[in-house]
C-alpha cells in the first residue's frame, strides 16, 4: 500500500471554497435574495466571507449566528479545511410582503471571552498589489541587467548607466531630487495611513460576536430599517434617511396630526430601530420634521360604519342574521 505522503496532495482553490460557502449559505432558510461569497486559503486554513440579506423583523443575532455556524461547518466538511474566520455581511433587511408586522428585540449571543471588533478592516488589496507590482518590476529589471552583465559579459543597459550618471552629477538640493523625494514620502505616508485605518466605512459591526466570527450591516440596510420604522408613525408621509459614521439624519414630512407628538414618535421609532439593529457603536439620531403642503393639524376622522353594518357582528345578526329571524318568528 502506498503511504499517504507519497500519494500526492489535493489543493482547493479560494474560488472553489467561496462557491462552497455561498452554496452553504443558501441552504439555510434565513438567507434572503442573492448570496455572494469570497474566501482566502492559507495552507489548511480558510477565511470565508458571505454577503446576503436576512428576513426582518426577526432576532437578527440568532438568525445570523445560525447562518455563520452552518457556513463554517459545511465548508469545513466539504473542503477538509479549517474555517478560521466566517464573516457575514448583511446587505439587506427584507420585510414581509403582507400581514401584521411584530417587531422583536434583537438579542445577540455572548462574545465568549473575545473582544468584539469595532469595525471590519479592509484587506487593502488594490494598494498592496500595486506597490508590490511596482517593486517587483523595478527589482526584476535591475536583477536581469546585472545577471546579463556578470553572467554573459554584456554591457550594462543604457537606462542603468544613464541613471547612475545623472544621480552622480545631480546635487542633493536640486529640484528634481526634492520632487522625487517628496513624491516617495507622500506615497509612503499614504500606505501607512491605509495600514493604520480600518476602512470599510459603510459597514457597521453588530455587537455580541467575537473577533473570529462577526456580522456587519451595510449603511443601506440600516437606513432602510430606520425609514420603514419611521414611516409606520401616524401622519408621516415621506421619509429620507442618511446614515453617517456616527449619526443618522432623518428628514420626514408630516401630512396630518400634531407636530410635537409626531416628532416625538418619529424620533422614538428611529432610536428603537437602531437599538434593534444592535450595532457595536451606537449612532445618534438627528430628526428634522416639516409639514407638507397639504398638512392638516387635525387627524382624519374615522370612517363611519356602513348602513346596516355591524361592529363585531352583533348588529348584523340582529338585523338579518339567525338571531333576528328567530325573534320575528316568535312575535305574533
Amino acid at each position: 500500500m502506498i503511504p499517504a505522503a507519497a500519494r500526492g496532495t489535493t489543493t482547493v482553490s479560494a474560488r472553489a471554497v467561496a462557491r462552497i460557502a455561498q452554496q452553504a449559505a443558501t441552504e439555510t432558510p434565513n438567507a434572503v435574495g442573492t448570496v455572494r461569497g469570497t474566501a482566502t486559503v492559507r495552507g489548511q486554513r480558510a477565511e470565508v466571507s458571505v454577503r446576503l440579506g436576512l428576513p426582518w423583523p426577526a432576532d437578527l443575532g440568532r438568525r445570523a449566528g445560525e447562518v455563520q455556524r452552518h457556513v463554517a461547518s459545511r465548508t469545513g466538511e466539504l473542503t477538509g479545511l479549517s474555517v478560521r474566520v466566517a464573516r457575514l455581511r448583511v446587505i439587506r433587511l427584507q420585510r414581509p410582503t403582507g400581514g401584521t408586522v411584530v417587531f422583536e428585540k434583537t438579542t445577540a449571543p455572548a462574545a465568549r471571552g473575545r473582544r468584539v471588533p469595532r469595525r471590519w478592516w479592509s484587506a487593502r488589496a488594490t494598494p498592496v498589489v500595486g506597490a508590490a507590482l511596482l517593486g517587483a518590476a523595478a527589482a526584476g529589471l535591475l536583477t536581469a541587467d546585472m545577471a546579463s552583465v556578470h553572467l554573459f559579459g554584456n554591457a550594462p543597459a543604457a537606462w542603468r548607466t544613464g541613471l547612475v550618471d545623472r544621480l552622480a552629477a545631480t546635487s542633493p538640493a536640486a529640484g528634481s531630487v526634492t520632487v522625487a523625494a517628496a513624491a516617495l514620502a507622500v506615497a509612503g505616508l499614504w500606505l501607512l495611513l491605509l495600514a493604520c485605518t480600518p476602512g470599510l466605512r459603510r459597514r457597521y459591526v453588530v455587537a455580541g460576536f467575537g473577533a473570529g466570527r462577526s456580522i456587519a450591516l451595510d449603511r443601506a440596510a440600516v437606513a432602510s430599517e430606520v425609514r420603514d420604522r419611521v414611516l409606520d408613525t401616524d401622519g408621516i408621509d415621506s421619509v429620507r434617511v442618511r446614515v453617517g459614521r456616527r449619526r443618522v439624519r432623518v428628514r420626514a414630512g408630516l401630512a396630518f396630526g400634531d407636530r410635537a407628538a409626531a416628532r416625538e414618535q418619529a424620533g422614538a421609532a428611529a432610536r428603537e430601530a437602531l437599538a434593534d439593529c444592535g450595532l457595536n457603536r451606537p449612532l445618534r439620531v438627528g430628526l428634522r420634521l416639516r409639514t407638507t403642503s397639504t398638512w392638516d393639524p387635525t387627524p382624519p376622522a374615522p370612517e363611519p360604519a356602513p348602513a346596516g353594518g355591524t361592529v363585531g357582528g352583533t348588529a348584523g345578526e340582529a338585523a338579518g342574521g339567525p338571531a333576528g329571524q328567530a325573534e320575528r318568528k316568535e312575535s305574533p
